[in-house]
């Protein structure tokens, strides 16, 4: 769940268990594909423990959950930096009849600019990657990704900061519909370069320390090794590499790994969640870097137990049992039916 509502529909890949190594076999290239990246390199758990947006150590990229009775959000104008993709972007635009009065629109640039918006929390509550910091030279990614609990919809942003003027400016912009599987066009970006959801593949604090992360997590590699191509449920490339390994490749801690015992109930369940549903591929960073929200609940202990697992622990998935059915579609996130 994101909040009050579902991540996706539970049929959809990231919810789906690929653990049963007779129907998901490993990759044809896994055994090539880790040896690029390197055997021995450590996962790197990408987020801290400060929950102090001001704070200089302030890491991880948080999640706005915004109430169905009181929406925290004025709906800003919305405009692209120089160089951004608003025809591969959606945003808000007033519709009659719709959730909170607007609807999601398709490639912006063809909507009308003073149209354009997006619902980034009023500053009170606003959480943002980065933090408060809002220097476009210094601040990076800046991802705000936001749920309305009343509509069950979901909005993501990159490389997002507020003007002098008071206007909110980004590189792209994503939303979908929480309740459904469609995709959205094939060849767009979100807010990762893989264009897959944010938000949806986060470890979260909370759910590991309930015991149980029963979806995918997300993983970054570094450009050298990233193919500039992507496979089914990415919808987009980036970078300069020849490497080998496309955007929405899937990783998958190995059967054969035992977790131990003395592991801390969110360390097992991280574990776990790799094991079972494994990590997608979804944007150029450092390698075997696994994205979560910044949270004061995460333990010390499931930081250091979780980064002691390396490269060779793992292998890449071969998702065919999925994409080879007949009932498979191309354009829907369902791996199930």
């Amino acid at each position: 769940m994101l909040g009050a509502c579902p991540s996706f529909p539970a049929s959809a890949v990231f919810n789906t268990r690929i653990d049963d190594t007779s129907r998901f076999p490993a990759h044809a290239s896994s055994a090539a594909w880790i040896a690029a990246i390197g055997a021995t390199r450590a996962l790197h758990a990408d987020w801290g423990t400060n929950e102090n947006a001001a704070a200089a150590d302030y890491y991880g990229i948080p999640m706005n959950l915004l109430a169905a009775a009181s929406p925290q959000t004025d709906w800003p104008a919305l405009a692209f930096t120089a160089g951004g993709a608003p025809d591969e972007s959606d945003c808000a635009v007033a519709a009659a009849g719709a959730a909170n009065g607007f609807a999601i629109a398709r490639n912006c640039q063809a909507q009308s600019p003073a149209a354009l918006r997006f619902p980034i929390p009023r500053e009170a509550v606003l959480k943002a990657e980065g933090g408060t910091c809002n220097d476009p030279s210094t601040c990076g990614d800046r991802h705000v990704l936001v749920v309305e609990q009343g509509a069950c919809r979901l909005w993501e942003s990159y490389f997002t900061y507020k003007t002098a003027g008071g206007s909110w400016t980004a590189y792209a912009t994503a939303a979908w519909d929480l309740n459904s599987n469609a995709m959205r066009p094939d060849g767009w970006t979100s807010g990762d370069a893989a264009g897959l959801p944010i938000a949806p593949l986060l470890a979260r604090a909370g759910e590991a320390a309930a015991g149980e992360i029963a979806h995918a997590l997300r993983v970054t590699f570094r450009d050298a090794v990233i193919a500039n191509a992507y496979t089914w449920p990415a919808r987009h490339r980036a970078g300069n590499s020849s490497g080998g390994i496309p955007f929405g490749a899937l990783l998958r801690l190995k059967a054969g790994f035992a977790i131990p015992a003395s592991w801390t109930t969110q360390a097992r369940a991280l574990a776990t969640a790799m094991q079972r549903h494994g990590l997608y591929v979804a944007d150029i960073g450092s390698d075997l870097y696994v994205q979560g929200d910044p949270s004061a609940a995460w333990s010390g202990a499931t930081v250091t137990q979780v980064q002691s697992l390396r490269m060779s622990d793992f292998e890449f998935v071969d998702l065919g049992a999925i994409t080879r059915d007949a009932r498979f579609d191309p354009n829907s996130f369902a791996a199930s039916w």
